[in-house]
């Protein structure tokens, strides 16, 4: 099956191309390290008999951000070694700022085409290779197999689309799904998942999601809230309403949101983190046309005061600036929007949080926390709004919200040791 996968590869990706490159050129910064792509990675430290190797590839920002902890531990342990590859622009820039210092090297992740995926192994020789969440890279998985390299897959968690696919396709499943494949899995229905595809089940274990860790990385002082309230052009007193990793139709969701209440005598401010910052330009005109005082953090930190609508246009700051809300909107979760982005982050600073019904990606965890009373679900875009308005008139709502997402987050426990476990297994190094 590999030779048919090598010899169909350079056909898909000249037929992928155009719709790639597009993709390329909206976000920029591809050229950065453009030849690791081919597997020219430099040459690096040779390999010590006590020391392990371990290659992670996560591809954005996202999956980096989720194992920030994981990084932390196996930097900080002297019987490991990290190479961490990416595949986006953002992501790749993000591994280099939060991951230089605690790894060997960082790049972008070889195509998986045999010449490039072998010139990347003998470049980097690793004892453990690791995906993040559903990545699966047959070719990179062979190179594996045929060394005796164990491979694992962390945070692995199935979309209904990519099971369904694979559910229909065993030949899809015959490349993606090698034998010996471990899988550490978000929930136990994700792991359901794996097992109705086929894999065996002594290799397929719940860990928990490992935003849950990373998520709880960073909390900022009131001195600091107070702060990024000023950048904004927030005034200290006023209700701040977060576009959370938004999608297109949400933003002015929001805006109208926050004119009705200002029309209801609600000093209401919206700050709009959108999932893909290239889309500056649509937003800005979204606002513009609104009315309302904007202004945008790619041109300037700091708005100029009483700002009503404020882009963070950047990337890599989600974590800290989402701090300085009063409540929340979880993004791509209103039609046509589908999938939904990743709750845990603002449910790990008790962030109060709202979202629409269509956040397929991270059912579990989003249905475990409407059973705890730590999120609210809308329907369509108006009720939407009337929550919205509602919860940000009702300070107690709020908190009850808040203080049950905070509770929620205390009963997850730790994936990152549970993977810390597995990987150790694997690698066959004692405990302690």
């Amino acid at each position: 099956m590999i030779i048919f996968y090598r010899l169909a590869f350079p056909f898909l990706a000249l037929l992928l191309f155009p719709y790639y490159l597009k993709r390329m050129i909206k976000r920029g910064g591809y050229g950065v390290q453009f030849f690791h792509r081919g597997g020219f990675w430099p040459s690096l430290p040779p390999k010590s008999d006590k020391i392990k190797r371990i290659w992670i590839q996560a591809v954005s920002v996202g999956e980096l951000s989720s194992i920030q902890k994981l990084i932390d531990k196996l930097s900080s342990d002297d019987r490991f070694e990290v190479v961490l590859s990416s595949t986006t622009s953002t992501g790749l820039a993000y591994a280099r700022e939060k991951f230089s210092q605690q790894t060997i090297a960082t790049g972008p992740f070889p195509l998986d085409w045999w010449p490039c995926t072998l010139l990347g192994w003998s470049k980097i020789c690793p004892d453990l290779i690791i995906t993040i969440d559903s990545e699966l890279w047959p070719e990179h998985f062979e190179q594996a197999r045929q060394r005796g390299v164990p491979v694992l897959v962390l945070n692995a968690r199935l979309s209904d689309r990519t099971f369904s696919r694979l559910s229909q396709s065993a030949l899809a499943r015959s490349f993606l799904l090698p034998k010996g494949l471990e899988i550490l899995a978000t929930s136990e229905r994700q792991r359901g998942r794996w097992l109705e595809l086929g894999v065996n089940p002594g290799l397929v274990h719940v860990s928990g999601n490992l935003k849950v860790d990373s998520a709880n990385l960073l909390t900022i002082s009131g001195k600091r809230r107070a702060e990024l309230r000023e950048e904004f052009g927030f005034r200290e007193n006023s209700i701040v309403l977060c576009a959370i990793s938004s999608w297109p139709g949400e933003e002015e969701l929001l805006i109208q949101t926050i004119l009705q209440l200002g029309n209801n005598g609600v000093d209401a401010r919206l700050l709009i983190i959108p999932r893909h910052a290239e889309r500056r330009r649509q937003i800005s005109k979204v606002m513009q046309e609104s009315g309302l005082p904007f202004h945008l953090r790619s041109e300037q930190v700091n708005a100029p005061k009483d700002t009503v609508l404020y882009l963070a246009d950047t990337t890599g700051e989600l974590a800290e600036l989402i701090q300085a809300a009063d409540l929340g909107w979880m993004g791509k979760t209103l039609a046509p929007n589908h999938g939904g982005q990743n709750p845990i982050e603002p449910i790990s600073i008790g962030l109060p949080l709202v979202c629409g019904p269509n956040y397929q990606n991270f059912s579990e965890t989003c249905a475990d926390l409407l059973l705890h009373d730590a999120l609210i679900e809308t329907g369509d875009h108006e009720a939407a709004k009337s929550t919205l308005i509602e919860l940000a008139q009702n300070s107690a709502t709020r908190n009850r919200l808040g203080y049950n997402a905070k509770q929620w987050m205390v009963k997850q426990g730790s994936p990152t040791l549970h993977s810390m476990g597995h990987i150790m297994r694997l690698l066959e190094i004692p405990k302690g």
